[in-house]
């Protein structure tokens, strides 16, 4: 019994690991939009894409949702012929659209104000997005309308987007990048928390990484740690190197040398085309090689390099 309740269990996790990875996430999100968006020109939009989504009466009018398919089933209150039903669940995002003649009703009637407590009242512990057309420039706009929008950020802390026209083709955009945002968020959430602070370094991302195989790779690993020190560009790395094949070199350099640090100083920096007619001797300099050396010998970790 026990091994076929782990069984369960591992075969749970499984599926609950595709539901969030990316490309199969977007399959478990749908939207939820208020239904008096019907007849609007997005819904026309959205049957164009892939974006799954339901027509509801929402508590707040011209709204929009996301909800997450968890991978469970409830008891049907419709006509199933299973008696059972997909268990949904919603997420924290709400999008509001307010067309340019609801907007400058608001700002007309001073009914902006009621739209961060409407929204909260009827989606508690939710981010709220308000999306309005982009104001126009010239006799129309009217600075109220500029200090209504800013109002709505700072005093009542809802974040606006002011879309492009034509306004349904760019609402469309909004609500794809939201989707995707939402679809794939727990996957990243997940990710964080497992790796932590050391997520660059033990995360498989292999940007910018070097090989080290079979005692090849070393050379490379040391100018690329020099390369990621400020002031260090790839002809300051290689000179370095030339100089100091690898880092113990120049580690007993610094400890078996009092003038170590000087003798770094005055290494020339030798230029990756040759030298050039006019062109200066360049040295490393005394500011990078006490910072070498603060680096490499400092016992302090809150010392400053």
């Amino acid at each position: 019994m026990s091994n076929k309740v782990d069984k369960l269990h591992k075969q749970a996790l499984r599926e609950q690991q595709k539901r969030i990875k990316p490309g199969e996430c977007m399959k478990y999100i749908r939207l939820v939009i208020d239904a008096k968006f019907l007849g609007q020109e997005i819904l026309q939009e959205l049957n164009s894409t892939d974006l799954k989504y339901e027509i509801r009466q929402l508590p707040v009018s011209n709204c929009i949702i996301w909800e997450r398919n968890v991978g469970q089933q409830t008891l049907s209150a419709g006509s199933s012929s299973t008696g059972l039903e997909e268990a949904w669940q919603r997420e924290n995002q709400v999008v509001q659209w307010l067309s340019e003649f609801s907007f400058q009703q608001a700002v007309k009637n001073q009914n902006l104000a009621c739209i961060g407590p409407n929204l909260r009242d009827a989606f508690p512990d939710c981010q709220f997005t308000v999306a309005v057309p982009k104001l126009r420039h010239g006799k129309h706009s009217s600075s109220s309308s500029q200090d209504a929008l800013i109002e709505m950020q700072l005093l009542q802390e809802l974040h606006v987007e002011q879309l492009e026209r034509p306004e349904s083709q760019h609402l469309l955009a909004l609500l794809q990048r939201y989707t995707k945002a939402i679809a794939e968020a727990p996957y990243k959430k997940q990710r964080n928390e497992s790796l932590g602070c050391f997520k660059k370094y033990v995360a498989n991302d292999k940007k910018q990484c070097v090989r080290v195989e079979q005692g090849n790779g070393y050379g490379r690993l040391w100018q690329q740690h020099l390369n990621r020190l400020p002031m260090v560009t790839l002809e300051v790395a290689e000179s370095i190197i030339a100089q100091y094949p690898c880092p113990k070199k120049l580690l007993d350099h610094f400890s078996t040398d009092p003038h170590a640090v000087q003798t770094l100083a005055d290494l020339k920096i030798k230029r990756c085309n040759g030298p050039q007619p006019l062109q200066t001797e360049r040295r490393i300099g005394n500011v990078l090689s006490n910072k070498l050396y603060t680096l490499y010998n400092a016992r302090d970790p809150n010392m400053l390099i």
